[in-house]
């Protein structure tokens, strides 16, 4: 059949315009979808509460974090977004104002607009907490429901009180964008916390809980549909489960973010999108565990936990990254460098097992403190990784043996061996045995052993620990490394640092807090209290024998410091060289910084001298001074010469005693105050003799004629009575006394002088 072209041609035409019509319609309404996004951020920080209210730490840098992933990944241009520090309610009015006006310029261009309202700080049931001005929660919701947007999200993180983990009081919301192909409009508020519970904020994650687990959602954790874009139901869902993991044991309570939203239209609102970072990691479908993220910086920057099963992206600005995951009993690191245009990868077999290190104690005894997963520790940071993920479970057999990690009790009726990680209690007839670290409670009749123990061993007879954090209980407890906690048995041992006590019969450390028993012998020990107590250094040394190097206090019945003494209270005590004050029957110091007291105190830097005078009665005697210049004591022998044989003869009356002085604080020439007390005796014999008393007041002055060698001279008062013999047989040689008393209590009262020699150290 032959067409006519004139019907043909027109036909062909027809049919051109009407698939340009369409194509062009399709490029319409594309467009229309791909209208342009004018996004604004107001992020506000607010430390200060008001009087009453603790001084926040991280109200500023959450709301950085904040911004910083929405600028990175949510498509915010720097000039939408404004920083409010510290403000007053009219600053804040005054901030949401300029707002509001530039946004209007902006509708001149086109586009949907969207905005972000952002607040970290303090809050309480009346509104916002501004200093010690409050911005009421119904005027600021007004005020968000007032701006010109057409999508409005707000985010409250407010803060209450706290300490290590802060209290935070009031709702708060964090902050979401909207896809470009959603035609939404309207507004969500989000919550960190419900109306009558508490926001909290950690000195761990150096910000709040709900913002560090909303920022971890937004940089990709929370995408849990797998298609590069993060949701607002899928970001706050992340964030709630989250929040309540971490703070379902802190002193806030449990913590649930909650939600308000009254949002219209078509498509779901998305918050960041995964593709639009300069920069991002891959993790594989292998990854399995809880993932710590830091920068260079080692500021954490993400915290997620990733199944295996199913990859996940992230995304993050360009640099080093180090990733750490913890799963049962492990701890493996992996880093990475992320560069622009460029997405890296993770897979498991790049994460590397750390080894456990030793750690280093700081100031002595802070070895309990130093033996914890924040403080590097791998071991624990395994044991609590083990004590989160790892299912509890009891066995029971005649020999328990375990390879793998375990959590829950081990009972044998011979004996127990695990050989990796350990949380629970090993229970036996004979023998418990635990390769690695332990957590928990071993109980034996006869012997324990553990590598590392934090808990308790006790035993009918032995137990043995590396190092051990607890309580160690049986006949011989023996520790080899360092340690903190307490060991009760007849021989106690530990060969590096116990930083707590030690009571036994037989009580061994290189350093201690405490040992108390019949023997303890230590290197370093804080305090010492037994029958025999020996320390290289010692604080306090208590019991009938105390010996050290180096002591600050002893008190026994004989203390003996042999470089460097403190304070020594005792019948004997003993120094070469002593800062503190020896009080004791005798005393000895090489080296003395203070003046002891006692009845014998021999001081090589101070006083001992020997004196021979002759006085008013006609004596002739001897003294012997020791001690220091401020306070020596005294020892004195005397006889009289019989009278009118010119000094030629002593007669049988002669006077022994002892007596303290000072010699004025001076060494060398100086003058000296002396009380002495005598017996006095009428005839020469040791036994059966009646004594009278002779007190004395000696003030002198003894001059350094040469070194070692002085003339004294001086003056006395003296009072003799006559005790148990018949009369008073003391009296000077000239008739210049007066007689006191009554007829049975007879005394004499005369002054007298004296001239001396004195040889030795004065």
């Amino acid at each position: 059949m032959k067409l006519d072209s004139a019907i043909v041609i027109p036909s062909i035409l027809l049919v051109f315009i009407i698939v340009l019509s369409a194509v062009s319609g399709a490029q319409a309404s594309q467009g229309s979808d791909q209208a342009v996004i004018n996004r604004y951020i107001v992020a506000v920080s607010a430390n200060n509460g008001g009087k009453g209210r603790p001084v926040l730490r991280y109200a500023e840098s959450d709301a950085k974090s904040f911004v910083n992933v929405l600028k990175d990944m949510g498509g915010v241009q720097p000039q939408n977004i404004v920083f409010v520090k510290a403000p007053s309610v009219a600053k804040l009015r005054q901030e949401l104002d300029g707002l509001d006006k530039k946004i209007s310029q902006g509708k001149n261009n086109g586009g949907r607009n969207e905005v972000l309202v952002y607040y970290s700080g303090h809050a309480d049931d009346k509104g916002l907490r501004l200093g010690e001005e409050v911005y009421s929660w119904k005027e600021f919701r007004k005020r968000i429901d007032a701006l010109n947007g057409d999508v409005k999200i707000a985010v409250i993180d407010a803060c209450g009180s706290g300490a290590i983990t802060r209290v935070k009081g009031g709702v708060a919301v964090p902050a979401f964008m909207v896809d470009k192909s959603s035609d939404m409009k309207g507004y969500a508020f989000i919550t960190s916390s419900t109306q009558d519970e508490s926001s909290q904020e950690s000195d761990k994650l150096r910000g709040s809980f709900f913002t560090h687990s909303l920022v971890s959602g937004l940089r990709g954790a929370g995408d849990a549909s797998g298609d590069g874009k993060v949701t607002l139901s899928e970001a706050y869902q992340f964030a709630f489960n989250e929040t309540l993991q971490k703070t379902e044991t802190t002193l806030g309570g449990a913590q649930h973010p909650s939600r308000d939203m009254n949002l219209a239209g078509t498509g779901d609102v998305v918050m960041t999108d995964l593709r639009s970072t300069s920069a991002g990691l891959d993790l594989d479908e292998d990854v399995d565990g809880r993932l710590f993220i830091r920068d260079e910086n080692g500021a954490l920057v993400a915290e997620l936990y990733k199944k295996s099963g199913r990859a996940m992206s992230l995304g993050f600005p360009a640099g080093k990254y180090s990733v750490r995951m913890e799963r049962p009993a492990e701890y493996k690191e992996a880093s990475v460098t992320l560069q622009d245009n460029y997405r890296a990868r993770l897979s498991q077999k790049q994460f590397a097992a750390v080894s456990a290190e030793k750690t280093t104690l700081r100031g002595g005894y802070e070895f309990k403190s130093e033996r914890t997963c924040a403080a590097g520790d791998t071991n624990q940071c395994s044991l609590d990784s083990l004590d989160r993920n790892g299912t509890s479970r009891t066995t029971f057999n005649l020999y328990d043996h375990d390879r793998k990690p375990r959590k829950g009790v081990q009972i044998g009726l011979l004996a127990t061996r695990s050989e990796d990680y350990f949380i629970g209690s090993q229970l036996s007839l004979f023998v418990n045995s635990a390769n690695k670290d332990m957590r928990g409670l071993q109980v034996t009749g006869i012997l324990n052993l553990a590598e590392n123990v934090d808990g308790a061993q006790i035993s009918g007879t032995v137990n043995y620990a590396e190092s051990f954090q607890g309580l160690q209980l049986g006949f011989v407890n023996w520790v080899n490394e360092k340690s903190d906690g307490v060991q009760i048995g007849y021989i106690n041992g530990a060969l590096d640092t116990l930083g707590s006590v030690q009571v036994g019969l037989v009580d061994l450390a290189q350093q201690a807090n405490v040992q108390v028993g019949f023997v303890d012998l230590a290197k370093q020990a804080d305090v010492q209290v037994g029958f025999v107590d020996v320390a290289g250094t010692s604080d306090v040394q208590v019991g009938f024998v105390d010996v050290a190097g180096k002591s600050d206090v002893q008190v026994g019945f004989t203390n003996v410091s042999y470089k460097q003494g403190g304070t020594q209270v005792g019948y004997v005590n003993t120094a070469t060289h002593s800062k503190g004050r020896q009080v004791g029957f005798v005393n000895v110091c090489l080296e003395c910084e203070k003046t002891p007291i006692g009845f014998v105190s021999i001081v090589g830097n101070g006083v001992w001298s020997a004196t021979s005078y002759a006085n008013e009665m006609g004596a002739l005697g001897i003294s012997l001074h020791l001690g220091t210049a401020y306070f020596y004591t005294a020892f004195e022998g005397a006889r009289l010469f019989e009278k009118g044989s010119n000094f030629r003869h002593f007669s049988d009356t002669w006077e022994s005693g002892v007596g303290f002085g000072t010699q004025f604080g001076s060494y060398g020439s100086h003058f000296e105050l002396e009380y002495m007390h005598f017996n006095t005796y009428d005839r020469f014999r040791m036994n059966d003799v009646d004594a009278g008393f002779h007190h004395r007041v000696r003030l002198g002055y003894l001059y350094s004629l040469l070194p070692g060698i002085g003339l004294g001279v001086g003056g006395t008062m003296n009072v003799a009575t006559q005790g148990e013999q018949d009369d008073v047989i003391l009296k000077p040689r000239g008739e210049y006394h007066d007689d006191v008393g009554s007829k049975n209590h007879k005394g004499r009262v005369w002054p007298g002088f004296y001239s001396a020699i004195t040889v030795g150290r004065f």
